[in-house]
């Protein structure tokens, strides 16, 4: 019997061989030979045939680049403002698509610009400065509640440009009476005394007279009687008070983009000098434009900027962006606006415009509709002449339409700028012959306190 070390059997079976144990060498030749089939490294196992990146070959994660993004449409040039036409040359073209040459160089042009001008309007005012063989002169018409211009027509840009300022004359009272006013309502039914003629005004007629004729505020400014605004002015209202009222009406801003501002001297105590500012004799130059904000302020209280372009696209079609228009200004409480109106309406029954709002057989030539406004005439020079003005804003009673007007009369003429004024109001009012305050809803949302 053969023993076997370990434990006996009853089979003759030789032992079971004894169980190795793996050295830590083979452990790690195995784990290496297993991660290389799992696409380990080829630095730990000597090579790889595989194309996946090994962790550590992995670069930092990199963030995508966003596509580039478009540079913003640039802003429509101050210059368009100035440059936008308003000639003869206008005529004809839809309102909507107006060519205009590009005063940027790095704005490709021309430049298409949409408008709010009513071509219809636009046309008639061309009559009714040809038929009166107006030379110089520009309208304006407005819609007080927006500040939209329907109309904007120049006779001659170039000799006589409606960017610049001019002699503000007698529209100057309708800022002395809103000041009057302000200090002390009612003003208009007191009374003023005046020597002589009522236009001429000399240091000592700046002070009322012992005696003389008698006239009321409201008739004074009616009839655009120089010595009692100047009275008032030194007496009633006083330089602060008067500077203070012209720049808040706008004065003393530019209207809008392109356009020259305003401008008023300070009389520096000068009692004569401050005379002269508060009547319009002196002292005080606007542009076409600042006339029909006045207008708007008669009509509403508030001051806004006029604004006539809807949009503004280069050659390429693209869109170019406005500038917005200024916020408004209220400068004249209600009532106080009201009181005004209501004087102003006596310049155009009684006063200095009676003639060019009516008939040559003495009927109101805008028959049921009552014209708030203010008339100006005073010499100036480049170009030489007499301007003459007139706003408007009618109805009286709840105004929809604001017509501007400024006229340089020579030797001859045939129309002032009352007449002109009144022919284009009665353009808008009486299309087919019959006046109606409803007609101006022919131009959309004029009049409409929301501006629309």
């Amino acid at each position: 019997m053969t023993i076997y070390r370990g434990k006996m059997h009853g089979a003759l079976t030789p032992p079971a061989p004894r169980r190795r144990r793996m050295t830590v060498r083979g452990r790690v030749t195995i784990a290496l030979f297993v991660l290389a089939l799992l696409g380990g490294t080829a630095a730990l196992v000597g090579g790889s045939d595989s194309d996946e990146p090994t962790p550590s070959a992995v670069a930092p994660a990199v963030a995508p680049v966003p596509p580039p993004v478009a540079a913003p449409p640039p802003m429509v040039p101050d210059e368009i403002f100035a440059a936008v036409p308003t000639g003869r040359e206008a005529l004809g073209i839809d309102p909507r698509a107006v060519p205009v040459d590009s005063p940027d160089p790095a704005v490709p042009g021309p430049l298409v610009l949409s408008t709010h001008f009513d071509p219809d309007l636009t046309t008639a005012i061309w009559k009714v400065l040809d038929r009166g063989r107006v030379k110089l002169g520009h309208v304006i018409v407005l819609d007080p509640w927006s500040g939209r211009l329907l109309a904007y027509v120049s006779t001659d840009p170039e000799r006589f440009p409606p960017t610049r300022r001019y002699p503000a004359a007698s529209l100057i009272k309708v800022v002395t009476a809103a000041a009057a006013l302000h200090r002390k309502p009612g003003i208009g039914d007191e009374t003023c005394r005046y020597v002589g003629n009522p236009y001429r005004l000399s240091p000592r007629r700046v002070d009322p007279p012992r005696s003389g004729r008698s006239i009321s505020v409201s008739r004074a400014l009616a009839q655009s009687n120089n010595q009692c605004f100047a009275q008032l002015a030194v007496h009633r209202i006083g330089e602060p008070a008067l500077l203070d009222a012209i720049d808040r009406f706008g004065f003393l801003r530019p209207p809008t983009r392109g356009h020259a501002s305003g401008d008023a001297e300070a009389p520096r105590g000068d009692r004569f000098a401050l005379g002269k500012l508060g009547s319009g004799l002196d002292g005080t130059w606007i542009t076409p434009l600042h006339a029909a904000q006045l207008g708007g302020v008669i009509a509403t209280g508030y001051l806004r900027e006029p604004r006539w372009l809807d949009a503004v696209a280069d050659a390429s079609g693209r869109s170019l962006v406005l500038p917005r228009a200024e916020r408004q200004e209220r400068v004249l409480t209600d009532s106080l606006t009201s009181e005004l109106r209501e004087m102003l309406t006596e310049t155009t029954r009684r006063g200095t415009a009676r003639k060019a709002f009516r008939t040559r057989r003495g009927h109101p030539l805008l028959q049921g509709i009552r014209v708030a406004g203010k008339t100006g005439s005073l010499s100036g020079r480049d170009p030489d002449g007499r301007y003459e003005w007139f706003v408007g804003a009618a109805p009286a009673e709840a105004p929809r339409i604001v017509v501007a007007s400024v006229v340089v009369q020579s030797d001859l003429y045939w129309l002032t700028a009352s007449q002109v004024s009144a022919e284009v109001l009665k353009a808008v009012f009486c299309p087919k012959g019959v006046c109606r305050d409803e007609a101006v809803q022919r131009f959309a949302g004029v009049g409409s306190e929301s501006g629309a």
